[in-house]
């Protein structure tokens, strides 16, 4: 039953909303096992075996995940560095070391990598492997605690339902704290929650606390096994349906559904599969189960690195299967299961057998060499019938119209010098076959520091800006004050260009500040900046005393709740907090700007990854080189 369940774990990974379910399912099903595992070896542990108990426990769970984890982590690597530019190989290795440490999952927690957008950005290549990491730092703790109950009861000579009694309570306690913080992490900081263990570790809990209640699980009447089975199957499919990107409430409270489902399921095979459930219990779906482990390790880079050299249609589902399966079969059978069965003294048989040419390998392995060689062979063929393949590389030259051309009962639109030199230069430049020289390079700006050196000493938490947040001529007969977030911010580093190069004429007034949104309510998100408040209304106060030509606002419009509410706000929401604060002064300036963000779902990164603006493998698709499994994120049709 677990192998099966774990299949169907596997399957959710590839639907959209399926992402957000299957770490669930893997999170229960691995507390249980992994306890019960624990919870035997515990059995007639004594104080002098500590040493033992830690050693044998680790050994195996080093020879579990480590070896096919660590060949999936080199091989993406050496891929991504075939097709992907430098920097962004250079990115994904700095993924694997982070990964191969199992502490992946803060990591892209400290990127503040947003996986709620994951179904719409083509995101790093080793993203998944944040699961793992929390799984292995849960297991560096919880043997410790099974080990101290286990000696606790062995020194009041209890039995083993004490064992199992204090061991359930413990567990308990844990999950209950760990879901109260993921509840309101989750309300907090949504993104951060994703990856935090500590937000985590209930769902792990979960399948613990299964594993603890094993004896009383084991009288479920066999009447009830195949109810309790589907409608845990059940629960977990009206959770793919129902958490989404843009559901809210995950991982808490809505994790609860996918947790509470495998729960059921797993509950429901303790002592005896359940009968009338042929959804689970097939041959198909047990060596599904079996492979479950490297599946989940190479199934994210082929869809990822796939998505960045073909369009979405039939044939890339087709190399996106056969690769994905090709690879989970081939790791299992050549890696992940020898290395995990090896011992000196097999290997050494091994090489002796085989330089006396007496080495035959098992039928198994090569129907498994075969198997996986005709996966890997069908997803080459989808890869090369790929529609783009054949489609014009060049795109036909675009004529760029003024916006008065829209109206065809307008006047002749007149477009000056200037403004039909800047249209051939962008006609031209949307026939680029190169990245241009520019000076800084993308991977300069890319790679680099967000914000323009000469605002270091304006980026601050402070209430009161001084002079370094002032540049320009204090006499220039224009004036700009910019607020907003760190969005703001981005947009000071070029304002102030502008104003430090106006030759005495403008002067900009820099009140941004990071995370701090300038609006009316107070978000969530600035609630954790003790002087957030008090800098909007600082900035308030400054822009009515120094009443300057032009105010730009501009914040980065995240989902995100009001202080007090219990709701996320709507686009009108936002609207009418960002007006209530900008009456505050409008009176006290000429022009207020609203100056948007630049487009959430677009990764600059992500455009510049491959070779050139023009990609022969995209199809002629230009302006931007790398696309999501939907459509373009970025770039022109």
């Amino acid at each position: 039953m677990m192998a099966v369940l774990t299949v169907f774990a596997n399957h959710l990974w590839d639907f959209p909303r399926g992402g957000f379910v299957g770490v669930d399912v893997f999170f229960v099903i691995s507390g249980f096992l992994i306890t019960s595992n624990l919870l035997r070896a515990a059995e007639n542990m004594q104080s002098a075996s500590a040493k033992l108990f830690f050693w044998t426990f680790y050994w195996n769970r080093i020879r579990r995940i480590v070896p096919a984890a660590t060949v999936v982590l080199l091989l993406t690597y050496l891929v991504g560095t075939v097709a992907f530019l430098p920097f962004r190989a250079q990115e994904i290795g700095v993924d694997a070391l982070w990964a191969f440490a199992f502490l992946s999952n803060w990591w892209f927690a400290v990127e503040g990598t947003d996986y709620f957008r994951a179904a719409a950005d083509t995101v790093s290549p080793l993203q998944h492997y944040w699961s793992l990491s929390i799984e292995e730092q849960f297991y560096f703790v919880w043997p410790a605690v099974i080990f101290v109950i286990g000696l606790y009861v062995a020194k009041k000579a209890w039995t083993h339902e004490h064992r199992m009694r204090i061991a359930g309570c413990t567990m308990a306690v844990i999950v209950g704290l760990s879901f109260g913080w993921a509840w309101y992490e989750t309300v907090v900081s949504p993104t951060w929650a994703y990856f935090n263990t500590f937000a985590r570790v209930w769902e792990l809990g979960v399948g613990a606390l299964l594993a603890t209640a094993v004896g009383g699980l084991g009288r479920t009447p066999v009447a009830w096994k195949p109810l309790l089975s589907w409608g845990g199957v059940a629960l977990i499919g009206a959770s793919v349906l129902l958490i989404g990107d843009d559901s809210g409430g995950f991982p808490a409270p809505w994790a609860l559904l996918p947790v509470l489902g495998s729960a059921l399921v797993i509950a429901a095979g303790v002592n005896g599969e359940p009968a009338y459930q042929p959804f689970l219990r097939n041959p198909v779906s047990g060596y599904i189960g079996d492979i479950s482990y490297s599946l989940y390790l190479v199934h994210w880079p082929v869809i990822v690195i796939l998505g960045s050299l073909m369009d979405v249609s039939w044939s890339y589902y087709l190399a996106a299967i056969g690769l994905g399966f090709g690879l989970a079969i081939a790791s299992y059978q050549f890696v992940e299961t020898p290395l995990r069965r090896a011992d000196l003294a097999k290997l050494r048989a091994v090489i002796r057998d085989i330089r006396k040419r007496r080495y035959h390998p098992q039928r198994s392995s090569g129907y498994a060499a075969l198997t996986a060689l005709t996966l890997i062979t069908i997803a080459l063929v989808g890869y090369a019938q790929r529609p783009d393949a054949y489609e014009e590389s060049t795109p036909p030259p675009m004529a760029v119209v003024a916006p008065q051309e829209l109206d065809p009962s307008g006047p002749e639109p007149q477009v000056g010098p200037l403004a039909a030199d800047l249209q051939g230069q962008i006609i031209e430049a949307l026939k680029a076959r190169e990245w241009p020289d520019l000076q800084p390079s993308l991977e300069e700006v890319i790679t680099g520091k967000l914000l323009h050196p000469a605002l270091d000493g304006c980026v601050s938490d402070q209430v009161e800006v001084g002079s370094a947040c002032t540049y320009g001529d204090a006499s220039a007969p224009f004036r700009i004050v910019i607020v907003g977030d760190s969005v703001g911010l981005g947009y000071a580093a070029a304002l102030r260009e502008i104003a430090v190069n106006s030759g005495g004429k403008i002067q900009l007034l820099n009140l941004a500040m990071a995370s701090c949104a300038f609006t009316n309510d107070l978000m969530y998100r600035a609630a954790l900046l003790p002087n957030c408040t008090a800098r909007k209304q600082y900035a308030v106060d400054e822009i009515n005393r120094l009443r300057p030509n032009l105010v730009v606002v501009s914040n980065l419009y995240l989902r995100s709740q009001i202080v007090g509410e219990e709701r996320y706000v709507s686009a009108r929401d936002w609207s009418d907090t960002v007006r209530a604060i900008v009456d505050k002064f409008r009176g006290s300036v000429e022009r207020v700007a609203l100056l948007a963000p630049p487009p959430g779902d677009v990764n600059i990164k992500e455009c510049f990854s491959l070779d050139s603006p023009i990609d022969p493998r995209r199809g002629g698709e230009f302006g931007c080189a790398l696309w999501s499994r939907g459509g373009p994120l970025c770039g022109i049709r």
